[in-house]
């Protein structure tokens, strides 16, 4: 099992790029933590089968989850790892997203006992003009500011976010560096989306914003990509930077992201959490108000599907390539009876002589770091499509 993933969904205010599931209005949150363990406990019958994949991490995401009280996230963290029987101190890691207008010393201090061992800081830029763009709440100088007192107050795994590809005025190389200047062992940078149920969307449709030029966001990337390997950071996914460990042992990956990306099963709870328990997937109810009532009436708002081999395949085509490991066709076909090579030789031969998947060790192929940015249009074309 690779862990088990709890949405927050509140957020102080609402940025103008996001299109994941929150509200603004918090007065229901306490009742929604009550739920959450609700649903978990509503959920534990579904273990069993799992059981000999045992729970590595807890992920607080949403949302905002650093805007609950202190009592709150500790009520969250231990009925949760009690209702489906948990032990805190088994777990590789616990992560808690944080905004930094959130590190103060009480809630770091609560956090810490808690449980909570990993922090993942909502940066996205230190630019103050970007992040009123934005519309975000903290200011550059905050955000330096917090993670620094996050580290002084014991957390010793720190990751921030960061955006490239804005259209403002912002210096990308200068936040990358503030972003390395600071106490922190992780990084996660991700291009700017233009979703169409959002802020930014609706501007852009309307012709009121322009989105950055696909060789601005290129740009960025690859400046970020030379930037970290000069300071040598792994770079173990498309987006996502380890720094090394002390004494040159490893590096400090995102243990639950990395199950993500493995296609290892997982428990999303709270409302439009996701979760995976092969070969089922489930969407909880994207509704705060629905989410509580059925959770309270004791059972789970959710669509669900049954993904086919295919479905399966294809997809670990596409996590498996985002990835510094690659793909391994004789691992492919062992767990899902596809072979790259199979299901389109001429795709599969024209991804390797093009330079878009090179071979690696123990017969693993990935695509080259220059390339990942356009990783998906790669993984696209490898796909088993089924007849219909």
């Amino acid at each position: 099992m690779a862990g088990v993933y709890i949405h927050v969904p509140f957020c102080r205010q609402a940025c103008h790029y996001c299109d994941f599931h929150f509200s603004t209005q918090i007065g229901n949150a306490e009742g929604m933590v009550e739920a959450i363990v609700q649903e978990a406990l509503l959920r534990k019958d579904q273990l069993p089968g799992w059981s000999n994949q045992p729970i590595q991490s807890l992920f607080l995401g949403g949302g905002t989850p650093s805007l609950l009280s202190e009592e709150a996230i500790t009520r969250l963290i231990h009925g949760v790892s009690s209702a489906l029987n948990i032990d805190l101190s088994s777990l590789t890691e616990i992560t808690l997203e944080a905004n930094p207008e959130d590190l103060e010393p009480s809630k770091l201090t609560a956090w810490k006992h808690a449980g909570v061992r990993r922090l993942s800081v909502g940066i996205q830029s230190f630019h103050d003009e970007t992040l009123a763009w934005m519309n975000r709440a903290h200011s550059g100088d905050q955000a330096e500011q917090g993670v620094r007192l996050a580290a002084e107050s014991g957390f010793e795994a720190i990751t921030v976010d960061l955006i490239y590809g804005v259209p403002t005025s912002r210096n990308w190389a200068a936040d990358v560096a503030r972003a390395m200047s600071l106490p922190v062992q992780h990084l996660s940078a991700y291009a700017l989306t233009v979703e169409p149920q959002t802020v930014l969307g609706h501007r852009v449709a309307k012709g009121l914003e322009q989105e950055s030029p696909d060789h601005r966001t290129v740009k960025e990337y690859r400046m970020l990509c030379e930037q970290m390997s000069r300071a040598g950071w792994v770079h173990y996914e498309t987006s996502n930077w380890a720094a090394p460990k002390k004494g040159g042992v490893g590096a400090h990956r995102a243990i639950h992201n990395s199950a993500y990306w493995s296609g290892a099963p997982y428990l999303g709870l709270g409302p439009g959490a996701h979760g995976f328990l092969p070969p089922k997937r489930y969407a909880n109810v994207a509704s705060n108000p629905k989410y509580m009532r059925s959770v309270a009436q004791g059972h789970l708002a959710e669509t669900t599907e049954s993904l086919s081999q295919s479905d399966r395949y294809n997809e670990q085509i596409m996590t498996g390539l985002r990835t510094e490991q690659g793909i391994c066709p004789d691992a492919l076909e062992a767990a899902f009876g596809l072979r790259p090579e199979n299901v389109d030789c001429q795709g599969w031969q024209a991804a390797i002589s093009s330079g878009d998947l090179i071979p690696t060790s123990d017969g693993h192929y990935r695509i080259p770091e220059e390339r990942w940015i356009t990783g998906d249009r790669i993984a696209a074309t490898l796909f088993h499509l089924p007849s219909s």
